[in-house]
């Protein structure tokens, strides 16, 4: 049987989390319950960047552990710099940014496009349901969750690849990742 340190317990279950939620905010997008599935994506979006923060520097995992003051943000922070110092180059997609921009959607910090999504033929839903039928702001940002999501998930699971068993399928996803960004900044 398999031997885990705490390290590798908490990093499965953090990456557990993240599939789980990814399900859920698939499933509950399929059945137009549209703010529940948001809230999930936000949760399997703060999950991916903690693992991104503890498997890339597991001194950090104690301070998880131990710590009510723990700061993903300011890990991150810390992260970026010595990335930016070793790369030289932005990146183009920010799961850190994204997940901010969910989290504003979610709480209503948003609030003209948050209600404008809640309109449909003259009514207001403000349950977890959006009604029968979407509202087009409500499927554009039901558009932009759904590419986000991919983003944040082909960049988590390059991860687990990093000079991994494959290349011939990490270049192939390399390829449809550059051509799916493309497709997006266009549209």
């Amino acid at each position: 049987m398999f031997e885990f340190t705490i390290k590798e317990n908490e990093l499965l279950a953090i990456n557990k989390a993240i599939y789980q939620n990814l399900y859920c905010f698939f499933r509950l997008n399929e059945s137009n319950m549209q703010y529940a599935a948001f809230s999930c994506l936000e949760s399997a979006v703060y999950a991916m960047r903690l693992y991104y923060v503890l498997s890339l520097n597991p001194v950090y995992m104690h301070d998880y552990i131990t710590k009510s003051d723990f700061s993903l943000e300011d890990c991150e922070i810390k992260l970026a710099e010595n990335e930016k110092e070793k790369a030289g180059k932005e990146e183009e997609f920010s799961i850190k940014e994204f997940y901010n921009g969910l989290h504003q959607l979610n709480t209503f910090a948003l609030k003209n496009s948050s209600i404008s999504t809640q309109l449909v033929d003259n009514n207001i839903y403000l349950g977890l349901t959006c009604g029968n039928r979407l509202s087009d702001e409500l499927q554009n940002e039901v558009r932009k969750n759904l590419i986000g999501a991919y983003l944040s998930l082909y960049k988590h699971t390059r991860l687990f690849f990093n000079g991994g068993l494959d290349k011939e399928l990490e270049e192939l996803e390399a390829d449809l990742y550059a051509k799916f960004a493309e497709y997006v900044k266009r549209y």
